[in-house]
């Protein structure tokens, strides 16, 4: 087999310290996004967009975090490109 090159997939994030206003003793909860869109069958085993957790419980008085990643890294006019 030949020598194969992969493409640098790595992510950055940064944490952040929480806004003013928001007490340190505030239950803050992350309500993710996971999944990509377009043919979900040409990059098994991959999903299409859901959110995680599925079933999300909060009480009054608690915050919710709303993170969305994605990805469209398909040039125009592929296949799955939605």
């Amino acid at each position: 087999q030949f020598g194969r090159t992969f493409q640098d997939r790595s992510h950055v994030f940064r944490v952040r310290a929480r806004p003013r206003g928001v007490s340190s003793g505030a239950r803050v909860v992350n309500y993710n996004v996971r999944g990509r869109r377009g043919n979900i069958v040409q990059v098994y085993p991959s999903v299409e967009y859901d959110f995680v957790p599925t079933d999300l419980e909060v009480s009054v008085g608690d915050l919710v975090h709303f993170q969305w990643t994605g990805s469209d890294a398909n040039a125009n006019g592929n296949q799955g490109n939605g």
